[in-house]
């Protein structure tokens, strides 16, 4: 169960990297800002974002880090 978890983490991991959205997180937020999508894992959250006049990646934080200390 462990070992599946970080390999669902790091092939969610990965794509984040590539700027595609996560494959095993299940979407949680979408706002209306464009788009941006926030997905939640068991000890992360990957946020993909599609912003209006704004950034266009995507993100993967720990479990710890509030979205307010990204802006």
């Amino acid at each position: 169960m462990v070992i599946a978890t970080f390999i669902k983490g790091g092939r969610d991991f990965y794509l984040a990297k590539e700027d595609h959205p996560p494959n095993f997180s299940p979407l949680t937020e979408v706002f209306k800002d464009g788009g941006t999508k926030v997905y939640s894992g068991i000890s992360y959250k990957v946020i993909d974002y599609n912003q209006l006049h704004g950034r266009k990646d995507v993100v993967l934080l720990p479990f710890y880090i509030d979205d307010w200390e990204l802006k």
